[in-house]
C-alpha cells in the first residue's frame, strides 16, 4: 500500500495575501543537492553504464547540473509571484566571484554577505533532501507505516491469521522497498521521491531566519510527461526534473504568500518592554 504525501500545500481555500508593496528584493542563493546518491545511474538513465574510472567525475557532474537547474527554476517560478524583484542568477555569479566564495561550499555567513553585496532583503537557500533515492530516517518511517497498515488490513480480514499477516508483510516489503529507495517505472507510472527544503533569512534591516517550507512529490504526473516521446518519459532524469519542477513551483507558490519583511526580534522585544513601562 502505497502512501503519496504532498507537504506544504494548502487543503483549505484562504484568502489571498496582498503583495508586498514596497516590492522585496530576494535572493536564491543556493539549492544544495544531499540525497543519498552514490553513482550516475541514481540520477541518469543511461544506455551503457558508465566506467568505473568514470563514475566519481560524472556523479559530481550530474550533481551540479541539477543544483544549477533548481536554483535558476526557483528564481523563474518566484519571478511569477507578485510583489518581488530578482538578483538574477548572472549577477549571482558574478557576486560569488567578486567575493571569491565557491558556489556549492557557501554557509550561512557567506550567503548573507552575498546578499548585502546584491542589495537583497532576503536571501533564500534550499536543501534537495530526496532526489530519487530517500533519506533513510524519512523511507524506513514511510515503509513501515505502509506495511504496518497493510498487514493490520489482511489480519483483520483473516481473523490475524499470523501465516497469511507474514506473507502479506513480506509481500509489502518486496513491492514498495523499490519505491521507497530509489523510485520506479511501473506499466507507464513513475515514482520519483523527491523533496525540497527552503529557507529564508532577512537580511534587510537584521539578519533572522523567517520562513521555512518543504514540499514532497513522489507520483510524476502525466502531464508533466506529455511533451516527451514514449522512449524519454522513461528516462530517470526527466521524471526526477518533472518532480523537481513541481516541488519548487509548490514552495513559489507558499513563498509569494508568506515572505514579508519582518520586524527585527531585538527592536520588537525593546517595543514590548517600553509598552509595558506605560
Amino acid at each position: 500500500m502505497l502512501v503519496f504525501i504532498s507537504t506544504g500545500c494548502n487543503i483549505l481555500p484562504f484568502k489571498k495575501a496582498a503583495a508586498p508593496d514596497p516590492p522585496i528584493k530576494l535572493l536564491v542563493a543556493q539549492m544544495k543537492l544531499v540525497a543519498p546518491l552514490t553513482a550516475p545511474t541514481d540520477l541518469q538513465t543511461f544506455q551503457q553504464k558508465p566506467l568505473p574510472e568514470e563514475k566519481i567525475a560524472l556523479l559530481t557532474q550530474l550533481i551540479n547540473d541539477v543544483e544549477i537547474k533548481a536554483q535558476k527554476s526557483f528564481i523563474d517560478q518566484l519571478g511569477r509571484q507578485q510583489g518581488f524583484t530578482f538578483v538574477s542568477f548572472d549577477e549571482y555569479q558574478r557576486n560569488v566571484a567578486d567575493l571569491g566564495y565557491t558556489h556549492n561550499r557557501m554557509d550561512k555567513a557567506q550567503r548573507i554577505s552575498l546578499g548585502k553585496q546584491a542589495g537583497a532583503d532576503i536571501v533564500l537557500s534550499g536543501r534537495i533532501l530526496d532526489y530519487g533515492k530517500v533519506q533513510w530516517k524519512y523511507w524506513v518511517t514511510g515503509l513501515l507505516l505502509s506495511m504496518t497498515a497493510e498487514t493490520l488490513i489482511v489480519g483483520a480480514a483473516t481473523g490475524f491469521n499470523p501465516g497469511v499477516m507474514a506473507i502479506a508483510a513480506a509481500s509489502e516489503l518486496v513491492t514498495d522497498l523499490p519505491l521507497w529507495w530509489g523510485g520506479a517505472y511501473i506499466a507507464g507510472w513513475a515514482f520519483r521521491p523527491v523533496r525540497v527544503e527552503v529557507t529564508a533569512t532577512q537580511v534587510a534591516e537584521c539578519e533572522q531566519q523567517i520562513w521555512k517550507e518543504d514540499e514532497l512529490v513522489v507520483l510524476v504526473p502525466g502531464k508533466s510527461l506529455k511533451n516527451y516521446s514514449d522512449e524519454d518519459k522513461k528516462r530517470k532524469e526527466i521524471q526526477l526534473n518533472a518532480n523537481l519542477e513541481r516541488s519548487l513551483k509548490e514552495i513559489a507558490k507558499t513563498a509569494g504568500e508568506k515572505l514579508r519583511i519582518k520586524p527585527c526580534k531585538q527592536n520588537k522585544i525593546i517595543y514590548e518592554n517600553k509598552s509595558e513601562s506605560i
